[in-house]
């Protein structure tokens, strides 16, 4: 007979051969699992609502987007060493830089680009060096990283990218130099009484006085201008520059059009000078890129902007900077629609997309958009025919009485790029005038977010 106490004794259940370290990895596998199909569901659905806003608020997003993103796939899949996707061209980039460090990464992706992938040369004119961060240095890390193969046994057989010879980087003269510069182009086109009078003067006695040596947007006209010399005399004569375009380039912009919109714009919009007379309506001495800002408020998401309002002069005579900074008001300039004038960046945009919107029969699958005419204009890219941006009557540094209508009231300045335009508008006004417009997309991104 069994004893009691020992048949009330159960034995104890025994965990199985799996463990209890199994089903804590089993339990880690499915959280791992869940909280990645909650992250891939979340991103998805994001970037789904991101691109219908987009959409819905930018016409251009979807072609402009697409361009973007078939360039960004190209940039990663570079044929290494130096191989020219396209024939050299005959696009020549300039631009000046307060120092190396002061270039944002996507412009030095920019100039690497269009010397690695295009042939195209670049002059970039720096205030300041600073030997620590070069960008000289930078330029030959970026060159090698993206141009070159990655090493193999034989270390001899990766040559150095040749591409990096295009791109040419001098330091500006001294301020004291460039002062002499300017003042003795004045002395010699205005008078010498003019140009005592502009050197012993401020911008609070004379306005727009290229001769101010502390204002900063004067310091920038005469920098401009010792480039543009300095170039010229480096690219040839003024009469053999018909058949070049000069790309002008701000280098602290957040984003740029890929550089093959840049040669079709150049190819099917600023044609050679021997070329000009046919089809006169459709060429143009200089265009513009569209440029734009990201803003947003705080009970609104991100909208896309016109940015470049200091520069920018509609036809007949409608400056667009902003009210604030305007000595003379809005609509009161000589000619003025002072209802275009008062619009505000958002408007710019919107009236540059319709205007240059293509209407019905003119639509082809490559361009939508045709260039919208303007009195002045730059938007961080310009292309130049380049006799014109080397026409030997007018520079960046020139002091013309009414150009001073234009200047901000913060600067007392007006913007270089407006003077160098009206010169050309008064030089070429035998030959039908000085043509430049904006082409509203080929664009670029002055701020990530503002």
């Amino acid at each position: 007979m069994a004893n009691p106490s020992s048949s009330s004794t159960l034995p104890r259940p025994r965990l199985s051969s799996f463990g209890w370290k199994g089903y804590i990895l089993l339990l880690f596998l499915v959280s791992y699992v869940q909280i990645t199909f909650f992250i891939f569901m979340s991103r998805l659905s994001t970037n789904c609502i991101t691109q219908r806003e987009q959409a819905m608020d930018f016409p251009l997003w979807n072609t402009h987007h697409q361009q973007q993103t078939s360039t960004r796939r190209k940039q990663k899949t570079i044929k290494p060493l130096f191989e020219p996707s396209n024939p050299p061209t005959n696009i020549t980039l300039v631009g000046i830089s307060y120092s190396d460090n002061t270039l944002s990464d996507a412009a030095i992706q920019f100039l690497l680009e269009a010397a690695c992938s295009h042939h195209i040369k670049s002059y970039i004119l720096l205030g300041e060096r600073d030997k620590k961060q070069s960008l000289n240095k930078m330029v030959t890390a970026l060159s090698h990283h993206w141009y070159l193969p990655l090493p193999s046994a034989d270390l001899s057989t990766v040559p150095h990218p040749e591409c990096t010879k295009l791109i040419h980087i001098d330091q500006s003269p001294r301020q004291t130099e460039l002062l002499n510069m300017t003042l003795t182009s004045i002395a010699n086109n205005v008078g010498e009484e003019l140009a005592v009078l502009l050197k012993t003067s401020s911008n609070s006695v004379i306005p727009n006085n290229p001769l101010d040596p502390e204002n900063r947007i004067a310091r920038i006209k005469r920098a401009r201008e010792y480039q543009r010399q300095a170039l010229g005399v480096s690219l040839g004569s003024y009469n053999s520059l018909d058949e070049s375009v000069i790309a002008l380039v701000d280098l602290d912009m957040f984003s740029y059009p890929s550089l093959q919109e840049v040669i079709t714009t150049a190819q099917q919009y600023i044609p050679s000078g021997r070329n000009y007379a046919t089809n006169n309506d459709a060429k143009y001495h200089a265009v513009c890129a569209n440029g734009l800002q990201v803003s947003r408020s705080k009970v609104s998401r991100p909208k896309r902007a016109y940015y470049d309002t200091f520069s920018t002069i509609l036809l007949p005579n409608a400056w667009l900077h902003q009210e604030a900074d305007r000595v003379i008001p809005r609509g009161e300039l000589e000619g003025e629609n002072a209802t275009m004038a008062k619009m505000n960046q958002r408007q710019i945009l919107d009236w540059i997309l319709a205007e240059g919107r293509r209407r019905d029969g003119q639509i082809d699958e490559q361009q939508s958009f045709d260039p919208v005419l303007v009195r002045s204009c730059f938007n961080g890219l310009t292309l130049y025919r380049a006799d014109f941006w080397f026409h030997p009557s007018c520079r960046y540094d020139m002091y013309y009485e009414s150009d001073a209508n234009y200047r901000s009231k913060g600067e007392q300045q007006t913007c270089e790029h407006i003077v160098f335009h009206e010169c050309l508008r008064r030089e070429v006004h035998k030959n039908d005038g000085f043509r430049i417009a904006v082409q509203p997309d080929l664009l670029t991104l002055w701020h990530l977010i503002n």
